[in-house]
């Protein structure tokens, strides 16, 4: 346990200094790197409580793992994010519990699992902190999956491809990891606390998957960029990354007749045109391209043709794929390679798409054609 302890305090500390002096400064990567530093610092605080006295009576420092780990995915998905001291709030039970490990700081409050149900006068406040601490992490786990889901649905309006650098896929998925190693523990700390048979502390055993966890956040979070220069990068004048409001289109002033002109224009260009073809289309470059407002090309895409940019492009690349699935000339080319001349940017992405929109495999909707 004390080799893991040591390789995970390393690990937290480097990881978080590598994020924190990253180029270019992002807002979110200091949120990201105080995560770390939080974690580096329990971790020695269980070191020394193991090894030479215990410092803390109550475990207060994993109360801010979800409320930093939420604002990461918030702030990682904001244009301009700023702080605010709303934010405070979400550590209120961080501060409530730091009171108190002050004042009963020479106290037996926690007990470890053997003794958590032992009646004494803190019996009741072990049972509130763990409950506490249960909501907190499943409330702020729900909290990060809401905000990534939600910054991939408002993608769909943006951008016509997939990609791991803006879709913050990696995010999700070990913040699931994190929250199930957590339902975990408390499954086997309220078997030991019943039982008594477990030969180990889970807690401390938690320590095992959340060292390699956080080597997971470090590498993933150092070579994540700012997502939104990344949508926008050839675009810097362009309005911010923010979801489109519908009151916004009720009031825009905008003709029908201008509506049809508009429309006509897009389908015209994407026929003659085939920007699609651009594996990293945005509405971005689309409007520069037709002389039409940002604002006024998602406005008629999304309330007049009845789809977001990213489910109208890649109608077009589907259609482009089964029309050069047809082309004789075409007929030594593997199907992938069709999907990337089609504008496509990966395999897993026109499997997806393509099965969706037709209803067979690329490879099935190509028998059909024999």
């Amino acid at each position: 346990m004390e080799a893991i302890l040591y390789i995970g305090i390393a690990q937290t500390f480097f990881a978080g200094i590598l994020i924190a002096v990253k180029r270019p400064v992002i807002y979110a990567n200091q949120i990201l790197s105080a995560w770390l530093f939080i974690i580096c610092a329990e971790m020695i605080i269980v070191l020394i409580n193991e090894t030479l006295i215990e410092l803390y009576p109550i475990k207060i420092l994993p109360y801010t793992y979800g409320p930093l780990l939420m604002l990461y995915a918030k702030w990682m998905t904001t244009e301009k994010p700023r702080f605010n001291l709303k934010y405070l709030w979400h550590f209120a039970p961080f501060f409530i519990f730091l009171i108190a490990s002050l004042i009963f700081f020479d106290q037996s409050v926690m007990r470890g699992t053997h003794g958590f149900l032992v009646t004494d006068r803190f019996v009741s406040f072990r049972i509130v902190y763990a409950i506490t601490f249960f909501v907190s992490i499943t409330a702020y786990s729900v909290a990060t999956f809401v905000v990534i889901h939600r910054h991939q649905r408002r993608l769909k309006k943006l951008v016509s491809y997939s990609s791991g650098k803006i879709t913050l896929q990696w995010l999700l998925g070990l913040s699931i990891t994190f929250y199930t190693g957590y339902v975990l523990m408390f499954i086997f700390g309220g078997i030991d606390i019943m039982t008594g048979f477990l030969p180990f502390d889970p807690y401390e055993i938690s320590f095992i998957g959340l060292t390699l966890l956080t080597f997971l956040f470090g590498v993933f979070g150092f070579q994540q960029p700012a997502i939104f220069e990344e949508v926008v990068r050839f675009h810097p004048e362009s309005i911010p990354m923010e979801p489109d409001d519908p009151k916004k289109y009720q009031r825009s002033g905008l003709k029908q007749e201008d509506v049809a002109d508009f429309v006509n224009k897009i389908r015209k260009y994407m026929v003659i045109e085939k920007p699609y073809l651009n594996r990293e289309l945005s509405i971005y470059d689309l409007a520069d391209q037709l002389k039409i407002p940002r604002h006024i090309l998602s406005e008629v895409i999304n309330e007049h043709m009845g789809k977001n940019f990213y489910n109208l492009v890649n109608d077009y690349r589907v259609n482009e794929v089964k029309e050069r699935m047809k082309r004789e000339d075409l007929q030594h080319l593997t199907i992938l390679a069709i999907a990337y001349d089609s504008g496509f940017n990966s395999k897993s992405s026109f499997n997806t798409i393509f099965k969706e929109k037709t209803g067979k495999t690329p490879s099935e909707y190509l028998k059909t054609l024999d």
